[in-house]
């Protein structure tokens, strides 16, 4: 009778222990996983399209000094639609401020119709080009034959900077 009272109270078989732990494991795994990859693939794709950069790249530039004018021409090389709100004319030694442009008008694409600029800038979806038109406030005086940086400046706050001479 205490040999049967002894393996009464002696549980499960350590054999059985083992594999009901390894499965309760390989389980907890497999629900883990499949949480975290939907979590994850839902926060990747939000990051991405919140920190997607902006990129542009100016083409060139025509200075017109007679009706003081720059017309400008960009494109839009990025993944994101850009919307150019700001520009300057920068010393270019210094990058010093020089001047503050004013958006007046574009062509998008730049063989395209003059367009007078709204006030909330120029937006332009990937892949496309513009023209855009800036007048020169009268203050500001380009010598020619220098050298000067412009910059633009999109909502987001990105810097686009080009090299151009009078």
């Amino acid at each position: 009778m205490g040999n049967l009272n002894r393996r009464a109270r002696r549980g499960i078989e350590p054999i059985v222990a083992a594999i009901l732990l390894i499965v309760i494991t390989v389980v907890a795994a497999i629900l883990l996983y499949f949480w975290f990859s939907g979590y994850l693939s839902t926060t990747t794709t939000r990051v991405s399209q919140v920190s997607a950069p902006e990129e542009a790249q100016i083409i060139g530039v025509n200075y017109n000094p007679s009706g003081s004018q720059l017309i400008v021409y960009v494109q839009n090389v990025g993944q994101i639609p850009i919307t150019i709100d700001q520009a300057y004319i920068l010393n270019s030694t210094t990058l010093n401020i020089i001047c503050t442009l004013t958006l007046t008008g574009y062509s998008s694409p730049p063989s395209a119709a003059y367009t007078t600029a709204p006030a909330s800038g120029v937006t332009l979806t990937y892949g496309n080009s513009a023209a855009l038109y800036f007048s020169i406030p009268s203050g500001c005086s380009l010598n020619p034959n220098s050298l000067y940086v412009l910059k633009l400046v999109t909502a987001r706050g990105t810097q686009i900077t080009y090299q151009f001479s009078t």
